[in-house]
């Protein structure tokens, strides 16, 4: 299929997941791809399918200094690798 209107964007996202707990649904290592995006507000919400055919989003915050991640919005600097490696082992001890 090829590029989505807004609206297709739209019913998609009422189906899916955040991107970060593809470990907790045992799809992280399943490749996605990327769909578009949806605007809502000051949100940007990017959507993407994985090779299983599920779907995951990851938010992005319009601020008054540009575009960050919603991480990023709420603690003021940038997830770092080794805490989203630490999130995904506590997620697979559950």
């Amino acid at each position: 299929m090829g590029p989505y209107t807004k609206e297709q964007l739209k019913t998609l996202l009422k189906d899916a997941w955040t991107y970060e707990n593809r470990a907790g649904w045992g799809a992280e290592e399943l490749e996605t791809k990327y769909l578009g995006t949806v605007r809502t507000g000051e949100y940007l919400k990017d959507l993407y399918v994985d090779t299983a055919g599920n779907y995951w989003f990851k938010m992005r915050v319009i601020t008054d200094h540009g575009v960050v991640s919603f991480h990023e919005s709420i603690f003021g600097r940038a997830e770092r690798e080794w805490e989203r490696r630490q999130q995904r082992r506590k997620q697979r001890r559950k």
